[in-house]
Parts: structure tokens; C-alpha cells; sequence
């Protein structure tokens, strides 16, 4: 966000007073506000992070560290150190217990606020800190930690208990998962929607490779059930689904620190004091200069008002919740935002704020895109499992069990379906690096990606899928099956 400011070179560090710690006061009146949002606020009885976390504190420490190279995505039968990963997941069932207890309820409600949860989870690290050490923009998001080691768990006891043979159970914490994950999705800041979203994208993405392996196994009903009610019902819409507005709470919180409540002018040392910081924190070289730049913009004419900018901060918020309720291919998301047309001298405050969230903008669409692909990669299985082979036609699948809007292609300026193909002889798959083939029998479901385009069409004259993020998105087979070589459902 800097690079829209024009700073110079400073040849000599510039010398300012100390970074001025918010005043307990004002971190306690935001965590209130933030506490009274609908994703933490309720009864005890609605919420699921106290079951959910109990376990966790009790749970033993996983054979490996959760990290790059082992978490739910690299966890899988096949890997290495297999069965010491599955010993561990089948000595914490009541971690399993407590994931799906927790799905049932309505939110996570876990509070703001390193007070506001037990010693016990402070020492885990299971909280959210605000303002930590008085930075308004250190906000400690350490659960998310927690949160990944309890999901590696939970997709290790998946794969056990498929392997294990216990179908339903498998089903119920795959499911229980999901859900899981949908409601930490509606928490508040811009961090822990992003965050939870792309595990949600993971789980989907874990969850067809399970049909690859084992939908041979399934009942029919199981799958009818997970392609028209257990998917469907994450509630992907913007009816259910909203736009994080805690980061919105937080601005508001620094305008208060650093323009003149009586007069609404800025003042142009807490200016210094605090952006100063927050770009030290974002680009660690960038307090060079720094110092002098933003009190110069913090003078009076220089910057706009108290309430400029609060207006500002309204307008960008309102642009963003406009674009949030277009529910699928709309002109008006490409379009410049407010955010973006926002004037970088004047409205600086408001811009190192608040984070632009085009981001989740992003992945909603590829959320909605791979559940989709998951509903109808259920569709597939049901309709092979029944009738020995896959359909030659993807409408053979509606309106029982999926109807036609799980087939739309978001990506697809006409919102057509899916590219979906029955195959009657080998075909070639570019997965990055790695090409893997769908043999004849089988079949593939893609989406156009982000591109907005058919690869599969422009490559060259010979029937080949390119997936890729700026390519198609190949939903069926699993990508990720493909490349572990696993065998297809017999």
C-alpha cells in the first residue's frame, strides 16, 4: 500500500519521540465493541469454542510439528510416518467428539481479548490480543495456530477411519470439519476470514480426494445427502455470508488517537507516532523517512478532517458491501473501488487503517467454485456407485441429486455450467510441473478459473487440461489425487 506514497531516500534514520502506548482505556472500549459483534455474542449454549478448545488444551502433541510440510494438506495414508500420525489421531477421540460437538452450535463465539478467556488458553496460546503492547495494529490472531494443529487431527482421524472402515463416522467428522470452518469464516477481522476460508477451500479439496479413494464405499444415501443438504447448507451467499468489518472498528479506534476530537483537525505528532509504526510494521525498512513524511501529512490542509475521512472510511466500506451482494459474474467487480480511487495524501490515514479486502473478494469466488465442484463431484459418485459408470452428460445429474445452480460456473461470464467430458480415451493433465492422466472410463470437471477463459479450447488442437491459478481449475478428478498417483474408485 506504501508504493501509492511518494517518499524519499532518507540518507540519516530520522530521530522521533517513542511510539505512545493506547491507553488501556481505549483498548478495553474496542475489544467491547468488538465482543458485541453477532459472530461472538450470545449464550453459552449457542457457542462451540469452550467445547471445542477444552479438548484441544487435553489433546497430546501431534508425531510432527504443524507446519508447511505436514498439516491438512499433506496429510494423507500415503505419506510418510503414516501409521505414527495414525496412532496419534486414534488415541484423541475426544478431540473428534468435540469438533463435531462444536459444529453443532450456532457460532465459535470465542471472545476478543486476552482477558477474556482462561489462564489455561492464554498459555496455549488459544486468544486473540488486540493492541498488544499499546501497536494499534498488533492484533494477535495466536488461535489460528490451534486451530490448524486441531485440523490436522481431525484429517488424520478422517483418512484413519476410512481406512479404518468406519464409513459413517468418517462422513460425520468430514462433515463436522466443514462446518467447523464455515463458522470461524464469519468471524469479524479481514485476518481470520482469509484464513478460515482457505482451510475451508483445503477441507473441500480433501474431501473429493476422499470420494476418489473410498466413494466406491459409500451408500447411496450418503452421498445424496452431502450433494443436496450438507454442502449446500454452508450458506455461501451473501445472505449468510459477510464482509469482515472489525478492521473498520479498529480505524475508527486510531482516527480517535490521531485527530483532534474537538476540532477534527490531525494532529500531525500522532501522526508520526502511529503510522510511523504501523508501516514499520508492514515494511520494516519503510521507517526510513518515514517519521518526517507523515508529520508533513498530518498538517492541517494537508490531510483531510476527522470527518473526511470518517466519510471516506464510510464510502469505501459501502462500495465494498455493494460489489459483496452481487451474487455471481458482475461488471461492477472489476471496477475500480473507492479504496482504490482514494486520494493517498489526503485520506492516508484511512488507507494504512484499513487493509483493502479484495482478497476475500477472490476467494469467495473460489470457495463457492470448489464447493460447488464437491457437490457435484458427490453427484458423480452417487450416479457411478448406481448405474457402474459416470454420466455421458453432466445434466444426467439433475434435478436428482443436485439441481442445476450447484453446476454454475462463477468464473464464467454467461454463468454456464461446469466444463464437464465423459472420457473414452486417455487424456494428458498439466498440473504445474507434473503431467498425470484421466483414463478412458473416467471423467473430468473443470472451471474456467480466474482467466475467465476455456484453456482446454486454446492450448493447441489436441484434447489436453492445463490446471493452474491464472488457468482452469480441475474439480474432478481431485488434482490432489492425481498427483499422490492414487487409484480411481474401482
Amino acid at each position: 500500500m506504501w508504493s501509492k506514497f511518494i517518499i524519499p531516500v532518507a540518507l540519516v534514520l530520522m530521530v522521533f519521540p517513542g511510539f505512545t502506548p493506547a491507553a488501556q482505556g481505549d483498548v478495553n472500549s474496542l475489544i467491547e465493541k468488538l465482543n458485541a459483534h453477532h459472530s461472538v455474542k450470545g449464550t453459552a449454549s449457542s457457542k462451540g469454542w469452550r467445547t471445542l478448545f477444552d479438548a484441544y488444551l487435553k489433546m497430546s502433541s501431534p508425531p510432527m510439528k504443524v507446519d508447511s510440510s505436514f498439516n491438512l494438506n499433506t496429510i494423507w495414508p500415503g505419506m510418510e510416518r503414516w501409521s505414527e500420525v495414525s496412532s496419534w489421531a486414534r488415541s484423541n477421540s475426544d478431540m473428534a467428539e468435540a469438533i463435531m460437538l462444536a459444529s453443532e452450535r450456532r457460532i465459535i463465539g470465542l471472545p476478543y481479548g486476552i482477558d477474556n478467556v482462561p489462564a489455561t488458553y492464554q498459555s496455549k496460546g488459544v486468544m486473540v490480543e488486540i493492541w498488544a503492547e499499546g501497536n494499534v495494529r498488533n492484533n494477535n490472531f495466536a488461535y489460528l495456530e490451534a486451530l490448524e494443529e486441531i485440523l490436522a487431527f481431525s484429517t488424520a482421524e478422517t483418512y484413519r477411519l476410512y481406512e479404518a472402515g468406519e464409513l459413517e463416522r468418517a462422513i460425520d467428522l468430514s462433515v463436522a470439519q466443514m462446518y467447523l470452518l464455515r463458522q470461524f469464516a464469519d468471524r469479524d477481522f479481514l485476518k481470520e476470514k482469509i484464513t478460515s476460508m482457505q482451510l475451508l477451500i483445503d477441507t473441500l479439496r480433501n474431501m473429493r480426494d476422499m470420494f476418489y479413494m473410498y466413494g466406491s464405499k459409500f451408500l447411496d444415501d450418503n452421498l445424496r445427502e452431502i450433494a443436496r443438504t450438507q454442502i449446500p447448507y454452508l450458506r455461501l451467499r451473501n445472505g449468510w455470508f459477510f464482509i469482515p468489518e472489525a478492521d473498520r472498528f479498529v480505524a475508527e479506534a486510531i482516527f480517535e488517537k490521531v485527530f483532534n476530537a474537538s476540532t477534527g483537525n490531525p494532529r500531525p505528532g500522532k501522526f508520526r507516532e502511529v503510522f510511523t509504526e504501523i508501516q514499520a510494521d508492514r515494511e520494516p525498512l519503510g521507517r526510513f523517512g518515514a517519521g518526517r513524511r507523515w508529520y508533513e501529512i498530518g498538517q492541517i490542509g494537508t490531510h483531510g478532517s476527522l470527518e473526511a475521512s470518517r466519510e471516506r472510511l464510510t464510502w469505501i466500506f459501502d462500495d465494498w458491501w455493494r460489489r459483496w451482494r452481487i451474487r455471481e459474474y458482475g461488471a461492477m467487480l472489476g471496477l475500480e473501488t473507492q479504496y482504490d480511487d482514494t486520494n493517498s495524501t489526503r485520506y492516508a490515514a484511512v488507507l494504512f487503517a484499513v487493509e483493502d479486502i479484495k482478497q476475500v473478494f477472490v476467494l469467495r469466488s473460489l470457495l463457492t467454485t470448489e464447493a460447488r465442484g464437491t457437490i457435484v463431484a458427490a453427484a458423480l459418485c452417487s450416479y457411478k456407485n448406481e448405474r457402474g459408470t459416470y454420466p455421458q452428460e453432466i445434466n444426467f445429474l439433475y434435478p436428482d441429486p443436485l439441481s442445476d445452480v450447484h453446476v454454475v460456473d462463477v468464473y464464467n461470464k454467461h454463468l454456464e455450467p461446469f466444463v464437464y467430458s465423459f472420457v473414452d480415451s486417455r487424456i494428458p493433465v498439466d498440473i504445474g510441473a507434473d503431467r498425470r492422466w484421466i483414463e478412458s472410463g473416467q471423467c473430468f470437471l473443470y472451471s474456467f478459473g480466474m482467466n475467465g477463459k476455456d484453456d482446454f479450447d486454446t492450448i493447441d488442437k489436441k484434447v489436453q487440461i492445463i490446471h493452474g491459478e491464472d488457468k482452469d481449475l480441475l474439480l474432478w478428478p481431485p488434482t490432489k489425487s492425481l498427483l499422490r498417483n492414487v487409484k480411481p474408485n474401482p
